[in-house]
């Protein structure tokens, strides 16, 4: 597959497709059509706001692993970067994607009305922060240097 930035074809011409871009273009065009198709049941404040909160931080997360992609760095958090990536929305938080999760997970939270899972983010956050985070920032920082402490001094690790 050809793997330069913004290209939707592989070599023998077929298209790419990216799992979380399609599943939420067709969760919003089904529940478009739903709504369209006159089953009107009550769409209740908590459930719009729910799919919202899913719908960006799907958004984010998908857009930020999209960089790291494009300049061929790892998502893995426990791989080699190869580069320092400090373009928006990384000029906001350090993490936007866990950031994204956090809020996909709250999303699924509002929309369902559950106090139990709002245990999800909040459990996911403090591993996160506590656990894996600590990690990568010392490969970062042995990895890039002077260039990262400048980072981190510049940018918070969430928001």
């Amino acid at each position: 597959m050809d793997e330069t930035a913004g290209n939707v074809s592989d070599r023998n011409g077929s298209i790419r497709i990216h799992p979380p871009l399609l599943a939420l273009g067709l969760l919003l065009a089904t529940l478009i059509i739903h709504l369209l198709g006159g089953h009107h049941h009550r769409v209740h404040f908590h459930s719009l706001a729910g799919l919202l909160l899913v719908a960006a931080g799907t958004g984010l997360s998908a857009y930020a692993a999209a960089l790291f992609s494009a300049r061929d760095t790892t998502r893995n958090p426990y791989g080699e970067p190869s580069q320092l990536v400090t373009i928006a929305p990384y000029t906001f938080t350090r993490n936007p994607m866990y950031l994204g999760v956090i809020i996909i997970l709250l999303g699924f939270a509002v929309f369902f009305r559950s106090p139990v899972m709002v245990l999800a983010p909040i459990i996911f956050f403090l591993i996160i922060d506590r656990v894996v985070i600590p990690q990568e920032e010392q490969t970062l920082e042995h990895a890039f240097g002077a260039a990262y402490q400048d980072y981190r001094r510049r940018v918070r690790r969430w928001l």
